[in-house]
């Protein structure tokens, strides 16, 4: 069982894994890749020699926002607010046309379908093993050039959850 942020970070694997995401990125990867040796989300950073495209995420902070206790019992709980970010990193790829923004921006695209943000996609629920999702608000996107053919997509949510504590 995972508690608090751990569980947050397992609930947002459990998406990315469920959702085709993988195929999604690993349909960009160069030709005779093995897919298995490979994630396509990493937790802070990617292992030196990754294929491109990858996704990074980020928990930039948590904020307690409000305890709370039971008086039967004496269940303690938190409400939190986790700002985490997913970077997407592309490159230009031999034989596609895109430029590494336009790849970055596509798969933007399919994760927001997934986390929040896309204009006609309601976003998955995060489950937790311990505590409950409240909401996912998306904050921001936003594309920056980190390379002469690479490409940076970060896009950047808040979490709200209830959580128990111990007393």
């Amino acid at each position: 069982m995972a508690i608090g942020t751990a569980a947050l970070h397992k609930a947002i694997m459990s998406i990315w894994s469920t959702s085709g995401l993988d195929a999604a990125f690993q349909a960009l990867w160069p030709s005779g890749t093995e897919t298995s040796q490979f994630y396509t989300l990493h937790d802070q950073e990617a292992s030196p020699g990754h294929p491109w495209p990858y996704a990074v995420f980020d928990q930039m902070s948590v904020d307690v926002t409000n305890r709370m206790s039971d008086d039967g019992d004496g269940d303690r709980r938190e409400i939190r607010e986790t700002t985490f970010a997913i970077n997407i990193y592309a490159r230009e790829i031999a034989g596609d046309s895109r430029s590494a923004k336009a790849i970055a921006a596509t798969l933007a695209e399919e994760v927001m379908k997934y986390f929040g943000g896309h204009p006609t996609e309601s976003p998955s629920s995060l489950t937790l093993d311990s505590g409950n999702h409240l909401i996912t608000q998306f904050l921001n996107e936003y594309g920056d050039r980190i390379g002469d053919e690479e490409y940076r997509w970060m896009i950047i949510y808040s979490i709200r959850t209830d959580v128990p504590v111990a007393n």
